[in-house]
């Protein structure tokens, strides 16, 4: 299928994530001084914004869009435990002790939101397939189940399983789910007691006697403390963060019959599907097809990765038109662990960012370590702090 001659493709949406976009917010006057000021309205913004109101901080989120126009507004809205990598290939990185606990780490995060949302969002937590693309894939999902079950995480290998798009079996994550993203970070920023200014653009931060400055496109204000909540763009203000702008791809169908019970990873989480209750289907991925081209800050969908998109839609069966096609920016790190706290050698200004392709899993707990830090509790824990890596950047 060629995404270019598709005649049931008119390229109305090209773009456009099926999400929608959140509404504008009215037009507020910039202060001349905030506690602390947040960089980007996106989950980890809007999430930070409600960490630290509830701890009495003077709060003000800047947005140079609107309300999760970024990454947070155009993902698959999978809400998975760990990181991209499977278990097996995480405790290999990191060691088995540091893999369980970023794995606990995330499970929190989903506890968390969950509670807040309370079934808000389209919420819905049902697990999540990550399904074998060979057989050494197999062998290493088999391996992460057993390691799993020893450290007593959630994921069960299920070798007989043929589910729509695997016959090779599968590990089942019971504990994963699924959200619709602009919804649930709207449901954030109604709960967060703070101010949220969309259409602001941050051009520059710099420490400043009392604080860090902050020059946006309305003029200057002061902060006690900015925190950059921009994942992929974040070099755009800093340029020393090992964070690096990637591309995703996605598209979105109109109702077909059903090919997925659950949210799908498979072939190393560079393929990933999911039906929602109207049994549309959201497919992403493909970027390893691609690699040089998928970095940087362009947004717009590409005919080759959509290409791919379009033909792993045949192979799942799908014949239902094609609705939306669009791409969103994530932030990577060398070790895909994010950076949450102080930047080394930058006073007043922190980091809240660089998620790996996993922002739904863990900024929201990322948010509340990062706040409770700021506010006087403990510091985030040690694989969460930009310095292992911002100093040999």
């Amino acid at each position: 299928m060629s995404v270019n001659h598709d005649p049931r493709w008119d390229g109305r949406r090209w773009g456009e994530a099926v999400w929608g976009r959140a509404a504008s917010r009215p037009e507020t006057p910039l202060p001349l001084r905030a506690d602390v000021v947040v960089v980007g309205a996106g989950i980890t913004g809007v999430s930070l914004g409600y960490w630290l109101s509830r701890g009495g901080a003077n709060v003000l989120v800047l947005e140079r869009s609107r309300l999760a126009a970024g990454a947070s507004g155009r993902n698959a809205g999978f809400l998975l435990a760990g990181v991209a990598a499977s278990y097996v290939e995480a405790v290999a990185s990191y060691g088995r002790s540091l893999a369980a606990e970023v794995w606990a780490f995330t499970l929190e995060n989903h506890d968390r939101l969950a509670e807040l949302l309370g079934g808000r969002a389209g919420h819905r937590r049902g697990g999540s397939w990550t399904l074998a693309a060979s057989p050494e894939e197999a062998e290493i999902l088999e391996h992460s189940a057993q390691l799993l079950a020893e450290d007593r995480l959630p994921g069960q290998w299920l070798p007989g399983t043929r589910l729509v798009g695997g016959t090779l079996g599968g590990m089942l994550n019971p504990a994963d789910g699924e959200i619709h993203p602009v919804e649930a970070v709207e449901a954030l920023a109604q709960e967060s007691q703070v101010t949220i200014a969309d259409g602001i653009d941050v051009v520059g931060v710099e420490p400043a006697s009392s604080g860090v400055r902050v020059h946006t496109s309305r003029g200057e204000l002061a902060a006690g403390a900015v925190v950059l909540a921009t994942n992929g763009y974040s070099r755009q203000l800093l340029a020393e963060l090992p964070i690096d702008a990637v591309r995703a791809q996605m598209l979105a169908t109109e109702s077909t019959t059903p090919v997925a019970d659950r949210p799908v990873y498979t072939d190393g989480g560079y393929v990933y599907w999911r039906q929602l209750v109207d049994d549309r289907v959201i497919l992403g991925g493909f970027r390893h097809r691609a690699m040089a081209e998928e970095v940087g800050y362009d947004e717009h969908p590409t005919a080759t990765i959509q290409g791919h998109l379009d033909r792993h839609l045949q192979a799942l069966g799908v014949a239902a038109p094609v609705t939306h096609r669009w791409a969103g920016v994530m932030g990577f790190t060398p070790d895909a662990l994010p950076l949450v706290g102080a930047v080394p050698g930058s006073a007043g200004l922190y980091i809240c960012a660089g998620y790996s392709g996993h922002g739904m899993g863990f900024a929201f707990n990322c948010a509340r370590v990062l706040a409770d830090s700021m506010l006087g509790g403990a510091p985030p824990p040690a694989w969460l702090d930009p310095a292992r890596v911002v100093a040999r950047a």
